[in-house]
């Protein structure tokens, strides 16, 4: 039989590259039980934490990181780094996890139990940080994960193209290529606050459209998503996902190399449609100069 490969010796494989963050699979697929949601930069902060914490993350330690290598990172200034430790002490995660006797069960707790912050005016100033107990043990007893861009992490302007690239970055090399998904579930695994996009209708616009056209042009593999209907009435979603070519992946590290503005007018394209007015209405003003010169030369001659 096929020993199973422990997410803690993945993340030990995978510890000499800066850009790969290795998170256990039962994270990956956390839900925010009861409405509750992380933010954007509180996912990042997320994100930046486990990759901080490397081999040892599972173990009942205190986790070391610079204040100044947050902010050579992440650009946070300190008070909002300070609101985003309270997000994450307080943010209560829903796992699915399986026993030892393979039997399913939920544990529910927040992602940080301790916190320290020293004084920003020392230059080595740091953040001391230990996971909670629901994490470490999610992540010592785990044997599937995914390994994330820290990049791409950083790159994501949504909290739900984040979330759902993290979600999709555990599928992407699977055989299937696809999984369905109760939309009551889905808002869940996003982390919609309660009483937002409450109809289908919302729920694409505002998230999961957005979602996929960032995962699209910066993750290593395409997404999309089929709704899901029981008469007229849509019920949840398939989402779908593949990898992408080699020419469509080095785009995708292309695009994360430029800068973020104008990345939203390259997505949707309206920034070829730019370029391209750019070059009419130059030349328009060519035509319209050379026709003036002309008509000068005419009046001389």
């Amino acid at each position: 039989m096929t020993k199973l490969v422990r997410t803690l010796d993945a993340i030990q494989s995978r510890s000499d590259d800066p850009d790969a963050i290795v998170e256990a699979g039962e994270l990956v697929d956390m839900r925010f039980p009861s409405g509750g949601h992380m933010s954007l930069r509180g996912g990042k902060l997320f994100h930046l934490l486990v990759q901080a914490a490397g081999v040892d993350v599972a173990e009942d330690v205190t986790h070391r990181i610079t204040l100044a290598s947050l902010n050579d990172t992440f650009h946070i200034a300190v008070p909002e780094l300070v609101e985003l430790v309270d997000e994450l002490h307080t943010t209560t995660l829903k796992l699915k996890l399986t026993d030892a006797k393979g039997r399913r069960y939920t544990k529910s707790g927040p992602i940080l139990s301790d916190v320290e912050r020293e004084d920003e005016s020392n230059t080595q100033a740091e953040l001391r940080f230990q996971f909670s107990p629901t994490m470490r043990k999610a992540i010592a007893n785990s044997s599937h994960w995914a390994v994330v861009s820290k990049r791409a992490v950083l790159a994501f302007e949504s909290r739900y193209s984040l979330r759902l690239y993290t979600v999709l970055s555990l599928r992407a090399g699977l055989r299937k290529t696809s999984e369905d998904f109760a939309l009551d579930d889905l808002r869940e695994i996003l982390g919609v606050p309660a009483g937002k996009l409450g109809t289908w209708k919302n729920l694409r616009l505002r998230a999961l459209d957005p979602a996929i056209a960032e995962i699209n042009q910066l993750a290593g593999f395409h997404a999309g998503f089929v709704p899901l209907k029981r008469g007229r009435r849509v019920v949840g979603v398939t989402l779908t996902w593949g990898l992408k070519d080699r020419t469509a992946r080095v785009e995708a590290l292309k695009e994360l190399d430029r800068p973020k503005v104008g990345r939203k007018a390259r997505r949707d394209g309206s920034a070829d449609m730019i370029v391209e007015a750019e070059g009419r209405q130059r030349e328009a003003l060519a035509t319209a100069l050379s026709a003036a010169g002309a008509q000068g030369h005419g009046q001389q001659d």
